[in-house]
């Protein structure tokens, strides 16, 4: 049986009014000190029912992949879970940097073998997959490069349409690869 999520709601770290998150949502519609508050929404989820039925082994018998950890994720239909190969991308020590800062365990975490070359990939691939599973057809996003190309390379599996907008002078490379993807790009 696929893994649900455990998102419980959408929570105002400002005002602290709660939205469904089973409905598209922007930000927080609430009124703070008699304004609109307007602030980023949290994912909240059920860490108590996480704790006592998710186990590391439970983890390590899945399949490899920003998805095993579902209860975590807001997407409750697996069948709207994108996936490009994103996650378990390698922690590695760089133990002479850690010496020269007096640190015993320093590690940095390669994020360049995610599918994009880029910690990108995660995040648009939940945010696309969420907005997907909430019936959302066409996305924008405003980049310097990384998040375009991301956007461009999840939104394209799903036949979405995704806008990008980016500097003229914006890296090559990340031209190429919002354009590669299908997506429609504007400088």
């Amino acid at each position: 049986m696929p893994t649900k999520s455990h998102l419980t709601h959408l929570e105002c770290p400002e005002c602290g009014a709660t939205y469904d998150p089973q409905q598209l949502q922007t930000f927080c519609q609430g009124i703070l000190s008699g304004q609109p508050c307007r602030s980023p929404l949290l994912a909240r989820y059920d860490l108590s029912r996480i704790g006592s039925e998710l186990t590391p082994s439970i983890i390590r018998a899945r399949s490899r992949g920003m998805w095993r950890w579902a209860e975590l994720l807001p997407v409750q239909d697996p069948n709207c879970r994108i996936t490009l190969g994103e996650g378990d991308t390698p922690l590695l020590t760089i133990p002479r940097t850690g010496a020269r800062l007096n640190l015993l365990h320093l590690y940095v975490k390669d994020e360049s073998v995610n599918p994009t070359g880029s910690f990108k990939a995660r995040g648009l691939a939940v945010a696309v997959s969420k907005a997907i599973e909430l019936g959302v057809r066409a996305f924008v996003i405003p980049t310097a490069g990384n998040a375009g190309g991301a956007l461009a390379a999840y939104a394209a599996p799903c036949g979405a349409q995704a806008h990008v907008f980016m500097p003229q002078d914006a890296p090559r490379p990340n031209l190429r690869e919002v354009k590669a993807s299908g997506a429609d790009l504007h400088l």
